[in-house]
């Protein structure tokens, strides 16, 4: 059975929410030196963003294409906006958000005809 494009494109969007998703929840982990209530804040924030990047690269692998891929990119931009700066991890669901929002949309090549 040959893989079919969307299919390819929702793994390739899982692994790298996935990766992406690992790094930020390591991140977040890792920088809990002496943390005050603000900086607690918004790691757990990051972590939970995380977190939910994760769960939406899963969607996205398993069916739930465009809420998976929303999902996704919204917890990308939002991980944008608390971090700064445009990290591996960030632009690693970034790209997994863009890529579950093209194979929800990706249709086989004869049905552009109709």
């Amino acid at each position: 059975m040959p893989l079919k494009m969307h299919r390819l494109l929702s793994l390739l969007a899982f692994v790298l929410a996935l990766i992406g998703g690992v790094l930020v929840v390591v991140s977040a982990l890792g920088g809990l030196g002496r943390p005050s209530i603000v900086s607690l804040a918004i790691s757990s924030l990051v972590f939970l963003f995380g977190l939910g990047a994760i769960l939406g690269g899963w969607m996205i692998y398993t069916g739930i294409r465009k809420l998976g891929g929303i999902m996704t990119l919204i917890a990308g931009i939002i991980l944008f906006v608390l971090t700064g700066a445009a990290g591996t991890s960030v632009l690693l669901v970034l790209a997994a958000g863009v890529l579950g929002l093209v194979a929800a949309e990706l249709k086989p090549w004869w049905a552009f005809w109709r």
